[in-house]
């Protein structure tokens, strides 16, 4: 255990209970209403809309009548379940709760541990909620006393538009956008696409991939499932059988199909644009036109977010943007930030948010609803005070 947990764990809980509050009552003075939400959550949905990492580190238990839940590992899908329960429409919520994660012994990090966030929900301009809630994390930020921070930001459309605008093969297309969050299999994903394609296979994997590459995919997706569950396989890394399953029938869907060797290298040079944001989106402009390639509606909407930004009194000049920046959550489609502290090591990120249209539809919305939202990590912002404060 680090020094610093070991210390924050000594502490007062009143000093983490009244940094909590702190950080909530400037959320609702700028017009966000508080919401509670149940810890105790349908476990299906984080297992669905979660990455992967926090997927291995949930509890997930039954109770006596068989459903599978959890404790809630984040506070965003809990809001925006109770979202659903009310008549819509745009809202503004805040929370202030715990979370759960597990934590191998030793870890630097806490297994319960204070999350107190914003959702803007239904807010038709996309970018101007996005540079309101960005800066009112800044703001909650410089309340609490904290002065010295960097600021990480990405954008996961522009990476979708640019894929879309490409000439690539629909699976290609798909399984690109989709796996963007998952660094290691997306790693995966382009080293084949600069290859050509998927690499051969050998064996009785080959033998499958082959089996399955001319049927449709519901009954692609029944054989490899019964092929898995006959030999016995358990689900291995947080990943279901039908997850596995899904994967197989993505090799053999682009087994099949080929890239342009100019859309993969502009992919490639496309993911390693990074610096200032305005220095960034220049360089994708650039890189974009030389390719013949237009990305001109995706590129006004970053520059628009970040003039917004700058109004709303939040300095940029001197954050670093990544084409490659996504976090490391399933539900985000856009926008993305993190606030860090560096000399707090594993515990650096002390608040993170971002755009998440397609969240509430996954939950059941019978119509979309725009969506962005942060939270900030109370027990580790209370660390960076008193690293500040000399503590």
């Amino acid at each position: 255990m680090s020094s610093s947990i070991a210390a924050l764990e000594g502490e007062g809980l009143r000093a983490r209970e009244a940094l909590g509050a702190e950080v909530r009552a400037g959320f609702e003075r700028a017009g966000y209403a508080p919401v509670a939400a149940p810890v105790l959550q349908p476990a299906d949905i984080f297992l669905d809309m979660s990455g992967e990492d926090i997927r291995r580190r949930m509890y997930v238990f039954a109770d006596p009548g068989g459903n599978e839940l959890c404790l809630r590992p984040e506070l965003t899908i809990p809001v925006c379940r109770r979202y659903l329960e009310s008549e819509g429409g745009p809202q503004r919520l805040c929370s202030l709760g715990a979370a759960y994660r597990y934590q191998k012994r030793g870890s630097a990090k806490l297994t319960e541990f204070t999350q107190a966030g914003v959702e803007c929900l239904g807010t038709e301009d996309a970018e101007g909620a996005d540079a309101e809630v960005i800066a009112l994390a800044a703001r909650a930020l410089a309340d609490a006393g904290l002065k010295n921070y960097e600021i990480e930001t990405g954008d996961l459309a522009l990476f979708d538009a640019l894929v879309d605008a490409l000439d690539l093969p629909p699976g290609w297309r798909a399984r690109l956008k989709r796996h963007f969050w998952r660094p290691d299999y997306f790693r995966e994903l382009l080293g084949e696409l600069a290859a050509g394609g998927v690499r051969d296979e050998a064996g009785d994997r080959a033998a499958l991939i082959s089996a399955i590459a001319g049927l449709d995919e519901e009954s692609a997706r029944n054989v490899i499932e019964d092929v898995l569950k006959l030999a016995g396989i358990a689900p291995v890394g947080g990943r279901t059988v039908g997850e596995v399953a899904e994967r197989l029938l993505e090799q053999a869907e682009l087994a099949a199909s080929s890239v342009p060797r100019e859309a993969a290298k502009l992919i490639s040079d496309f993911l390693a644009v990074s610096g200032t944001p305005a220095e960034s989106i220049a360089r994708i402009a650039k890189l974009t036109k030389a390719a013949g390639v237009s990305l001109e509606a995706a590129i006004a909407r970053f520059e628009r977010r970040l003039d917004l930004i700058g109004k709303a009194g939040l300095d940029l000049s001197q954050a670093h943007f990544a084409t490659g920046f996504g976090r490391n959550m399933a539900y985000y489609t856009g926008f993305v930030f993190e606030f860090r502290v560096a000399a707090l090591g594993e515990d650096a990120m002390i608040c993170g948010g971002g755009r998440y249209d397609r969240l509430l539809s996954a939950l059941g919305a019978s119509v979309p609803v725009p969506a962005v939202g942060c939270a900030v990590g109370i027990e580790r912002l209370l660390m960076a005070l008193n690293r500040e404060a000399g503590k």
